[in-house]
């Protein structure tokens, strides 16, 4: 079910659920998308500790990721060689490198070596085999674009490169659909979509019915 559908079935199950109370569900269905998201995330993370989800299951796959070094700001210099600069839609970091299925060509030709913190990219460098092959440092505070930053090493000169990971937002997908129509699906939410939907469904109808109970009037007489 995607996501915009879920929203509107939350919000018509709520409009019919309250109508023989006093309680009006002023709620968009913006708001409705947005906390679908952050129930989405609580999803994932129970389910995956659980092991009732298989990651894979909601992956996405980027196939036009932009690299660039036009700003020097963005890339930096590692041993005269310039590192291209990258950005993508935050991952979902409670899964860990579970996260992540592929970085690396856009092709599928050559896979790279994904490290999230300096202390794995300096033992990276200092590997008794291997440490020429391309790997990806991926910042993970966000960006002003609320992205990712990442920076590519050891890797010929590319103009994108894909991903195919779990995101936080699938929302942020969007502005990468540029390739081919794989993405069409991104707002879907697969096999978590009824839980999320059950589970706003089930807080919000809590919500208003709490606020539509009338005050309970003081009975009690002054002494």
């Amino acid at each position: 079910m995607e996501l915009s559908k879920i929203a509107s079935a939350i919000y018509n199950d709520l409009v019919s659920g309250l109508s023989g109370i006093n309680a009006n569900p002023n709620i968009s269905l913006e708001q409705l998308e947005d906390e679908c998201i952050e129930v989405r995330q609580t999803v994932i993370k129970e389910w995956y500790l659980k092991n009732l989800l298989k990651p894979h299951d909601l992956m996405y796959a980027l196939n036009c990721v932009p690299v660039e070094c036009d700003d020097p700001l963005k890339c930096c210099e590692d041993s005269g060689r310039r590192a291209l600069h990258f950005e993508i839609p935050q991952l979902m970091e409670d899964l860990g490198s579970d996260a992540i299925e592929y970085i690396g060509a856009a092709d599928r030709s050559q896979k790279y070596n994904v490290y999230f913190s300096p202390a794995m990219i300096k033992a990276h460098k200092y590997k008794r085999w291997g440490a020429d092959t391309p790997y990806v440092y991926i910042e993970k505070t966000p960006n002003k674009n609320n992205m990712y930053d990442g920076w590519i090493y050891n890797a010929p000169l590319v103009k994108k490169i894909a991903i195919i990971a779990i995101f936080k937002d699938p929302r942020q997908l969007e502005q990468f659909s540029c390739c081919d129509d794989s993405n069409k699906n991104y707002l879907e939410f697969g096999p978590i979509s009824n839980e999320v939907k059950n589970r706003l469904t089930k807080t919000k109808f809590y919500y208003y019915r709490q606020a539509a109970q009338p005050p309970i009037p003081n009975t009690q007489i002054p002494r």
